[in-house]
């Protein structure tokens, strides 16, 4: 079963660890979906916090695909980008 707390405890360290070189508007946004993931979790509200996580990941996911971020190599397991690319 997913743990929600650590997912968005990691993807926390992804944010803060992350070097970003393109698409920083898009990071932006999965900052801000992320901080509202947390938001959520912390009123008892779990599905709006797995969707606004969920959201967050996404952009993360897609920036790293992208060869817009980096982020620290602990972390590239929570992602669906080979870790040769």
């Amino acid at each position: 079963m997913f743990d929600l707390e650590r997912g968005i405890a990691d993807l926390f360290e992804v944010v803060k660890g992350a070097e970003v070189s393109g698409g920083r508007d898009v990071f932006e946004l999965a900052r801000a979906y992320l901080s509202d993931a947390r938001h959520f979790l912390e009123k008892g509200r779990r599905e709006d916090a797995l969707e606004a996580y969920a959201i967050a990941w996404a952009y993360i996911d897609a920036l790293l695909h992208l060869g817009l971020i980096r982020v620290p190599d602990r972390f590239l397991s929570l992602f669906t980008v080979d870790v040769d690319e």
